[in-house]
């Protein structure tokens, strides 16, 4: 009997999640029709913002065939070629214009398998009842519709992240070299969009170790990671090295998020505070931004340690999380709610990590995602955009913690 009405509840709520799917989707292809290109970050005529520039560069690479960004014609390796290569794709499909708004029904496409898989996640490591809890809070984030309207690489990263994700606890549990090699090839194409994902080897090594794996098995995995990684990425090496004569495994792009870093609380009405000179290309430019940003940390660090410490801990951490990344409003929904509605989120993510840190592996190894994603961008600078592939994962503690009250409270009516 007992049998009989896990089953049904089961079926009940894999209901429930394709009604929230549904809906979902339909509020997002609608949110696209209805605001057009008014959630555009920067400008179609001055190309002053990362989404129009690019859709300048797919318009480029679908022209000439070549990859660019900053100015027409001129090959670059300031971004990953991801986001370009797919955007191109729609726009050589459906045209220079109707592809964007292709790309933007392919990106809702992605929220919902996202969100699928965050049910997925979720009934692994926790339960289908939280699983479903946190569907909903992800559902109801807005931040998920705005993104969806963007021609930014946010929403394909977070689909590869938490695919990947997926995959991993599978394959440390069940050694199965099919998702080894599944797994490697997710990693690498993410990396496509967003190198700071290239040390996330790092946490499966952990659960290598805390899983008790033999040293002969972290050699076998880690050669076929490995390979099928430099399978993936070694058409990109290659275009690199015949384009700028180098070698260059990802970009060279990241000499201005690291200076903007350097200043306390992005505070730069006092300028620099070290020589700094333009290069004569892009590659040259970052170059010496890294140079002087390093200048700036020798020279402001020795005076005042404590202060820059602390920026580069709990100050960065606070920009990364302080808000949800919603720069435009949806539907004239206003920022306050929103922005409330965020930070509830974090206050019981936070609560569940703590209350229940010793837990599963599975569930450590979400909380080393979310630390992961959270110290890696320190270095530079930091804001809520960064914050955003990773949200899904906080949401999902929230609801873990909205499932551990909400049984309770059952249990105190009992």
């Amino acid at each position: 009997m007992k049998k009989l009405r896990d089953m049904n509840e089961e079926k009940r709520l894999k209901i429930y999640l394709i009604i929230i799917e549904v809906v979902f989707m339909a509020v997002a292809i609608f949110s696209v029709f209805a605001n057009g290109d008014s959630l555009l970050l920067g400008s179609m005529e001055e190309f002053n913002n990362d989404d129009v520039r690019y859709i300048r560069s797919a318009w480029e690479f679908v022209d000439n065939n070549i990859l660019s960004y900053h100015n027409v014609g001129e090959s670059t390796v300031y971004i990953m070629p991801g986001l370009t290569i797919v955007l191109s794709f729609f726009m050589f499909i459906f045209g220079k214009i109707n592809g964007v708004i292709a790309f933007k029904i392919f990106q809702v496409i992605l929220q919902v398998a996202s969100l699928h898989l965050l049910f997925l996640i979720g009934k692994k490591v926790f339960n289908s009842k939280v699983a479903l809890i946190a569907c909903l809070m992800n559902a109801l984030y807005v931040a998920e519709i705005y993104a969806a309207n963007l021609i930014l690489m946010e929403v394909i990263f977070k689909f590869l992240l938490l695919l990947l994700i997926y995959i991993s606890i599978y394959a440390i549990e069940k050694k199965s070299l099919k998702l080894y090699i599944l797994g490697g090839i997710v990693w690498a194409v993410a990396c496509l969009y967003r190198p700071t994902i290239a040390a996330y080897p790092l946490l499966v090594l952990i659960m290598w170790i805390k899983n008790k794996y033999s040293f002969s098995e972290i050699v076998k995995y880690t050669v076929v990671v490995t390979t099928v990684f430099c399978a993936v990425m070694t058409p990109w090496w290659i275009r690199n090295y015949k384009v700028f004569d180098r070698v260059i495994l990802f970009t060279k792009s990241s000499g201005n998020p690291f200076l903007q870093g350097t200043f306390v609380n992005y505070n730069q009405s006092k300028g620099l505070g070290v020589p700094f000179v333009e290069g004569k290309d892009a590659i040259e430019s970052n170059q010496n931004e890294i140079k002087a940003g390093l200048d700036r940390l020798k020279t402001y660090g020795k005076k005042e340690p404590f202060k820059y410490i602390a920026w580069y801990t709990f100050g960065k951490t606070y920009y990364f999380w302080r808000a949800p990344f919603y720069w435009a409003k949806v539907f004239k929904i206003p920022y306050v709610p929103v922005i409330l509605y965020h930070l509830v989120i974090l206050f019981w993510a936070l609560y569940g990590m703590i209350k229940h840190k010793d837990k599963s592996l599975n569930l450590k190894f979400l909380i080393m995602v979310v630390v992961y994603f959270n110290i890696i961008y320190l270095p530079y600078f930091t804001f809520e955009r960064y914050a955003y592939p990773v949200m899904p994962l906080v949401i999902l503690f929230a609801a873990h913690t909205v499932n551990d009250k909400r049984c309770k409270k059952q249990n105190l009516k009992a």
